[in-house]
């Protein structure tokens, strides 16, 4: 099979410099069949770093061993799917537990999921979050857990920049700056993840001036 032939996959794969190729996992059927299916996914990853893609095989994880509790197959294979930048699945793919959950993460994350006998896209029934309402969990959960409030966590930002910039900056500026940060990476390479931390970035930018406001009327 030519290139070419793998439509929608080709497609995707042709939005990346040949500097910079995708990283691709290749899911599917193992256990139950001869050899654990092993030679559909050598025969994929050959064809696909062929095709100068960088292939994440679990075929070739834990140096081909077979005999390990399934856990630790999955752990290292989320980990991989976290750091695709799409999914080549085998043939009787539905078929698979294992690659149910690959899916899934993968449809979680927004991480495209292609044929690869065909290279069509294949798509699921369930939609991520829309961006706005993604950014509100991140800022007003995990990362304010993480970070602090906005106002504060930006305000130590702003600390540094000054020291290093010899110019006063606000909190606020910061969260316009990093603004911008995601406008730039997604003028170079559109993405949903910038899409999200610019939405997340401007809600923090609201919650900086609030705070700044409620400080100056007490």
């Amino acid at each position: 099979m030519s290139a070419k032939q793998y439509g929608d996959f080709w497609s995707f794969a042709n939005t990346y410099p040949r500097s910079a190729p995708p990283t691709v996992y290749i899911a599917g059927p193992m256990t139950g069949l001869p050899e654990y299916n092993f030679p559909a996914f050598h025969t994929a990853a050959k064809r696909l770093r062929e095709m100068s893609i960088k292939v994440l095989n679990p075929a070739e994880n834990h140096g081909g061993r077979t005999d390990l509790p399934h856990e630790d197959y999955m752990r290292v294979a989320v980990e991989q799917v976290l750091q695709s930048n799409a999914i080549a699945l085998l043939r009787d793919w539905e078929k698979s537990y294992g690659t149910s959950v690959e899916t899934a993460v993968a449809n979680a994350i927004g991480v495209p999921c292609f044929e690869f006998w065909s290279g069509k896209q294949v798509e699921f029934n369930a939609k991520p979050a829309s961006v706005l309402l993604e950014a509100q969990s991140l800022v007003h959960g995990p990362r304010n857990d993480d970070y602090g409030h906005p106002h504060d966590d930006f305000s130590r930002t702003a600390k540094i920049w000054s020291a290093i910039l010899s110019v006063e900056v606000t909190a606020a500026q910061v969260g316009l700056c990093m603004c911008g940060v995601k406008l730039s990476r997604h003028c170079h390479r559109p993405k949903r993840d910038n899409l999200v931390d610019l939405a997340g970035y401007a809600e923090t930018v609201r919650l900086v001036e609030e705070r700044a406001a409620e400080c100056t009327t007490t």
